[in-house]
């Protein structure tokens, strides 16, 4: 069944022009900066159904490129709906408003969208869509941790604490469930309603929450992966494909789609409680619903099962102790970024499946370098980090925060076109564009969880190479930098690395013998 807002959009092609002509203009413009949310507020106090069920949404259109984006609005309380907006190009916009109460449909506006810092939307490269990548900026292995804060209670001025946190050591993602079966917070797990689901009445207060918080990781560059379900009591009370379940994935897309940095997934074990159809209709409804087109995908592997969504823009997967040529067929099997979203809890001891050290999450994140470049998950000591206690809990973060800008500094664009090239290299792991401007190697440690390896000498194997190549090693402990020579083409390299822990090697080709390498500054980048 359609809900309500999808069969309105049916209709709306044939009625915009109408509905342009006959109704009113709202006075001036607003001005707002490229990826940043704009709320359009509308206010009637003549409604007597259930609010949160009027179907509402508005269309904008850019002037000068006549490109259109339609969102669906919200319900925010006090006799007031919300239509959220975040324009992706500079320039006049103009919107309308379409709605079932005439009291809110056909209102008009101008918005003036001019240039801002923000990095863009975290999705999949157009170029290269199987790396992960912000639309205005450069490539990243994005690395979440799992913060349950769409429920759990705290001020906003402990978030933005945690959020600066993130932001000073090159983190991305807060990951957070919409149902839970932790009950400690306020001693429920179903925070999407006030009240019994069936009243269709959303918990404001959590969800108004949820917005000051997104604005928070929006201003730094930061954002969210959405799990809406979970197993055991985190498991929605509504069946598949109800009133219940159309409302609430229109809600939520109301509310978040107009955030840069959000990622939608259906959540965890859904093959306890759900079928194949049903994960691949969630996918559609996100799609058609969300405009920007977030990524969206539905965990599987482990005790997910194997439901695949049909039509996912990003590969969500649950293994825990996958090795690097593991997370390299991930990489080699999927047309969309992949995302590690059950693999490594630090310091977990409660779970020890899932528990590994700091100095493993390091190792981990290497690999998912090395693998073709995948996204990550941490999960805390509870399963997840509490709001205030993040910075002093995670201990791997000193390392983390060298990961991307390596990856910013020494890789660049080239590294969209990198992908795992195990013939290079002996004893480690290789990365490397087809042009063999970049190369870069992982050497195992004697202490990787995952992978055999002892450290050890490496043959660089450059016999289908031209040209001469710089030579560096990297030190994943500390963001240092040993020289390892320059090296010549056509034939193979014997290197050792300085200890017999994990070393990343990288090789640059040298566009002239003059051309000196520049050292690496794990400052500055995020």
């Amino acid at each position: 069944m359609d809900s309500p807002y999808i069969k309105h959009l049916a209709v709306l092609a044939c009625c915009i022009f109408t509905v342009v002509v006959t109704q009113q203009v709202s006075a001036g413009t607003d001005t707002i900066g490229k990826w940043q949310r704009h709320v359009i507020s509308l206010h009637n106090n003549s409604y007597d159904g259930n609010p949160f069920e009027l179907p509402l949404g508005a269309t904008f259109t850019h002037v000068e490129s006549g490109s259109t984006i339609v969102l669906p609005g919200y319900y925010s309380g006090g006799d007031t709906w919300k239509i959220g907006f975040m324009p992706n190009e500079e320039g006049e916009w103009t919107y309308v408003t379409f709605s079932d109460d005439p009291d809110l449909d056909g209102m008009r506006g101008s918005i003036n969208c001019i240039g801002s810092d923000l990095a863009g939307m975290l999705k999949a490269d157009p170029d290269h869509p199987r790396k992960w990548k912000f639309t205005d900026s450069g490539y990243v292995v994005p690395i979440a941790l799992r913060v349950e804060f769409f429920s759990e209670p705290g001020t906003l001025e402990q978030f933005i604490t945690t959020t600066d946190f993130l932001q000073t050591h090159n983190m991305h993602l807060l990951e957070t469930r919409l149902l839970e079966e932790t009950g400690q917070f306020a001693g429920r797990h179903d925070f999407i309603f006030d009240g019994d689901w069936r009243d269709h009445q959303f918990d404001l207060v959590v969800w108004d929450r949820m917005e000051a918080r997104m604005s928070a990781l929006t201003e730094r560059g930061l954002g969210a992966h959405i799990m809406f379900y979970s197993d055991a009591s985190g498991k929605p009370s509504w069946s598949g494909y109800s009133e219940t379940e159309q409302l609430v994935i229109r809600y939520v897309i109301a509310r978040l789609a107009s955030y840069p940095v959000v990622i939608f997934n259906s959540g965890i074990d859904i093959a306890e409680y759900r079928d194949q159809s049903w994960v691949d209709w969630f996918g559609e409804q996100i799609r058609k619903l969300d405009p920007y087109d977030h990524p969206v995908s539905s965990r599987y592997g482990g005790g997910s099962g194997d439901l695949v969504m049909s039509g996912q823009t990003f590969d969500s997967r649950g293994a825990q102790l996958a090795t690097i040529s593991e997370m390299t067929h991930f990489f080699e099997t999927s047309d969309v970024p992949v995302s590690m979203d059950d693999a490594w809890g630090e310091n977990r001891v409660s779970h020890p499946l899932k528990n590994f050290l700091p100095e493993d999450i390091r190792r981990a994140f290497w690999n998912a370098v090395l693998a073709g470049g995948l996204g990550g998950l941490i999960r805390g000591a509870d399963g997840y980090f509490h709001i205030s206690d993040l910075p002093d809990d995670l201990e791997s973060e000193q390392w983390l925060k060298l990961i991307n800008p390596f990856i910013i500094s020494k890789l660049g664009d080239t590294f969209g076109a990198m992908v795992p090239e195990s013939s290079l290299v002996s004893n480690g792991y290789c990365l490397a564009d087809p042009q063999r401007i970049r190369i870069l190697c992982y050497i195992v440690g004697r202490n990787d969880k995952w992978d055999s390896g002892g450290g050890g000498a490496v043959t660089i194997k450059l016999s289908g190479a031209k040209g001469w190549f710089e030579a560096n090693w990297f030190d994943t402990r500390t963001g240092s930098e040993q020289a390892a020579g320059r090296f010549e083409g056509g034939g193979d390299h014997h290197l050792k690395p300085p200890s017999r822990d994990d070393w990343v090697l990288l090789l640059s080709k040298i566009a002239n013998m003059a051309e000196s390498a520049q050292p690496f500054s794990g400052s500055g980048f995020q």
